[in-house]
């Protein structure tokens, strides 16, 4: 599945969704028909109205548990492997969360869940206390793509009560962006 961009007009404000294979390509928003143009990241725009979406990638460290990308403000957060499960891994995690906030200085931050089929209870306090130093930082955090028997741990231990989830990575970076 390739990875989808929101992009948002700069001229109406309309928000669309596309794939990130068309960076560097250009087009007409659906709704007002200003230029669209989307960017790699660090080229310049030219103004006349088109929207520069940028999307890095932002390693923290060598052999990271984590996969994130940078679109624009946001940071979406995928996990490198389907089971989170002994000490040493949940301890890097937790490195790699406070990272996250403390050297990138991310505020708003999208954590992407699919393909994660199991996580030890340990990854759960690392998950609560990412959401604590977020807030703390004036940030947001957003769980997304959880799967069905993960999401049944959640609820038993209220997260989705305590956490926003979103059901797709697009609807929690329009969140964010919105």
């Amino acid at each position: 599945m390739p990875d989808e961009i929101v992009i948002k007009c700069d001229n109406c404000g309309h928000k669309l969704v596309t794939e990130s294979r068309f960076i560097g390509k250009k087009g007409k928003c659906p709704k007002c028909g200003a230029t669209i143009r989307l960017r790699q990241p660090g080229a310049a725009s030219s103004g006349s109205g088109e929207q520069q979406v940028v999307v890095e990638e932002v390693e923290t460290r060598k052999d990271a548990l984590l996969r994130v990308k940078k679109q624009n403000d946001v940071a979406i957060v995928g996990f490198a492997t389907s089971r989170i499960l002994d000490q040493s891994n949940v301890q890097q995690l937790g490195e790699e969360f406070d990272a996250l906030i403390d050297q990138f200085k991310l505020r708003k931050i999208v954590v992407n869940f699919s393909g994660v089929t199991y996580m030890s209870s340990a990854v759960m306090g690392k998950l609560v206390g990412l959401l604590k130093k977020s807030k703390a930082s004036g940030g947001r955090l957003i769980l997304c793509a959880i799967e069905d028997s993960i999401f049944e741990i959640f609820e038993i231990m209220r997260f989705d009560k305590m956490f926003e989830i979103s059901k797709t990575e697009d609807k929690a970076v329009l969140e964010l962006t919105g």
